[in-house]
């Protein structure tokens, strides 16, 4: 799959329906692909979080989860992903209510093709937009939740020294700090916080080896400006203090 398109997914229990949506929303921008149909919300939602896409078109009407019920759940977790909606007449008024879980816009059945395109343009104009800001803050939340990870990592060890904590982490990166957090416990089952503190504890270990530098110098190396705040964090890591570490190396 070309990485420069956006991933768009469809939700749609009419299949036919949903395979015409898709025709027509890869014809009409070409920078869109569909990546999956759906046939109800909630297998829509876990794709979503399994790989998060650009954008969601969904219906409303559906079995297991509706559409509204998908677009709330999308904002309330996943509040980068866009939705439009996808309605008939008769659900009109229920669209309307959609707009208050942030969904990006609506079309009606059947889908009027000028209609879709400007969609799509509005689409790409503030994607475009994002993808700018992202290259120079250095990410993307429309990244593979794998790629979040590993520049969150990255991240932690070039700045592990520094006033580092998860909101500066997010706004260096372009994340909101909410889904950053989802993302990274997901795949590494520890909180960013404490995936710091472990990080600046094993490099302190290191350091402690070297007798010549002071706890208050290790503290410091690591991104502690308060040693007993250092020594603290250690303790909890360990389960000892620093000046107890140093000295039962000594004794080994």
């Amino acid at each position: 799959m070309d990485d420069s398109r956006y991933r768009v997914i469809i939700a749609e229990d009419e299949q036919l329906i949903a395979k015409n949506i898709a025709k027509h929303i890869e014809a009409e921008n070409p920078h869109f692909v569909v990546a999956g149909i759906y046939s109800n919300g909630e297998d829509a939602l876990a794709a979503a979080k399994d790989y998060p896409p650009a954008a969601v078109f969904t219906d409303i009407s559906m079995p297991v989860m509706t559409g509204l019920e998908l677009a709330a759940e999308l904002h309330r977790t996943m509040e980068h992903v866009k939705v439009v909606i996808i309605t008939g007449y008769a659900e009109f008024e229920y669209a309307k209510e959609a707009l208050h879980y942030g969904v990006e816009d609506y079309l009606l059945k059947p889908l009027d093709p000028a209609e879709l395109r400007k969609v799509l343009k509005n689409l790409e104009l503030s994607f475009d937009s994002i993808k700018k800001n992202a290259r120079t803050k250095g990410g993307s939340e429309t990244l593979p939740p794998e790629d979040i990870v590993r520049l969150v990592k990255d991240h932690i060890k070039a700045h592990y020294s520094e006033d580092l904590d998860l909101n500066s982490i997010a706004d260096d990166l372009g994340f909101s700090s909410s889904y950053l957090t989802k993302i990274f416990n997901r795949y590494e089952n520890i909180p960013p916080a404490k995936y710091i503190r472990n990080h600046r504890m094993g490099i302190a270990k290191q350091l402690l080896a070297d007798r010549s530098l002071t706890i208050q110098q290790v503290a410091l190396s690591v991104g502690y400006n308060d040693p007993f705040h250092f020594s603290k964090s250690f303790k909890q890591t360990f389960g000892i203090t620093p000046t107890e570490y140093r000295s039962a190396m000594q004794n080994v």
